[in-house]
């Protein structure tokens, strides 16, 4: 025969509470007194009780579910904060949705629209466009954004991301430190303000140093390795930087490769110590950003504010740290 399966009065029998208060124990509720909240937990452990995921999405007006948005698929930097996401959300007893807006506004707003559709309890999204993404869709439908890496002006809603201001400077700091005094940088669109930030912030150092960095040596690219290659290639034309910072890691890789094994190449300082940039010859300098952070970070304030959808909006930066190679040496 089949042993009949556990429930909540089972734990409560075993706790010596109510079914009430194994309830609100179980949903998370902040107002139970702590000793009896570790009686509920072991009760829970010891019966082997396994709480219905459906009955909880229903209580809560919403299912299991949180989505993490992301423009790139095949960007490792988003792949890491997927991943994180998807761990900490195992350990709350969450499924994760994953969709991939490829750098995309239409594409983004079906993806809303979807999700919306399938009354997720929260997203964690990397905006496609620092003005132009609307997140109406979402917040009209009650369901919490937590915006993460990317900003977009004017939403009341929490961000968590890499203080790009900082890691800007830091990449100026770093290579003028080493010597270097005719800067370039391959930077992304200008209405992307991640880029921008990491931009200003780095013109900004080395004007601080004495060094002015002119518009002239600003190079932009898409964000993909492509445009990488090819801001590269006419910065090596132009024959006048002997520095070069990228700021985002798809652009790095294209940088590399258009100025591998070029003599009296510039030095170049990348961004996300991704795996080949230790692997390859010489070994590249990044600009490192702690997604491991950012992702546990993110995914508590979705916690938060899907248990608390009426407090203020919080931004929490994080900050990036050089990791220097072969690629920065003084030469």
């Amino acid at each position: 025969m089949v042993s009949p399966r556990p429930t909540i009065m089972d734990v409560a029998r075993t706790a010596g509470v109510s079914s009430a208060t194994v309830s609100r124990v179980i949903n998370g509720a902040s107002t139970v007194d702590k000793e009896m909240s570790r009686r509920v937990r072991a009760a829970v452990r010891s019966t082997g009780y396994v709480p219905n995921a459906m009955g909880r999405s229903l209580r809560r007006g919403g299912t299991s579910q949180i989505a993490v948005v992301a423009p790139d698929a095949e960007n490792p930097y988003f792949t890491q904060i997927i991943s994180e996401v998807e761990r900490i959300a195992r350990g709350d007893h969450y499924s994760v949705t994953v969709a991939h807006t490829e750098d995309d506004l239409d594409i983004e707003r079906d993806c809303f629209a979807q999700l919306v559709g399938r009354h997720v309890s929260g997203v964690l999204l990397v905006p496609v466009h620092s003005t132009h993404t609307d997140l109406s869709l979402l917040t009209e439908a009650g369901i919490p954004v937590v915006l993460v890496d990317r900003w977009i002006e004017g939403a009341g809603t929490d961000l968590v991301a890499t203080d790009n201001l900082d890691a800007g400077r830091q990449a100026a700091r770093h290579l003028h430190a080493r010597g270097f005094r005719a800067p370039a940088v391959i930077a992304g669109p200008s209405q992307l303000r991640t880029t921008e930030d990491r931009v200003t912030g780095y013109r900004t150092a080395w004007r601080e140093l004495g060094v002015p960095v002119d518009d002239s040596a600003i190079a932009r690219g898409d964000l993909h390795v492509d445009s990488g290659r090819a801001m590269m290639t006419q910065i090596l034309e132009a024959g006048e930087a002997d520095c070069v910072y990228v700021t985002n890691n798809r652009m790095s890789a294209g940088a590399f490769e258009a100025m591998r094994g070029v003599e009296d190449a510039p030095a170049l300082l990348a961004t996300d110590d991704d795996l080949w940039t230790r692997l390859v010859t010489p070994s590249v300098s990044v600009v490192h950003q702690p997604v491991r952070a950012t992702s546990r970070a993110a995914a508590r304030m979705l916690g938060q504010r899907m248990a608390n959808p009426d407090e203020e909006p919080s931004t929490t930066l994080l900050r990036s740290r050089i990791i220097e190679r072969e690629s920065t040496l003084p030469r």
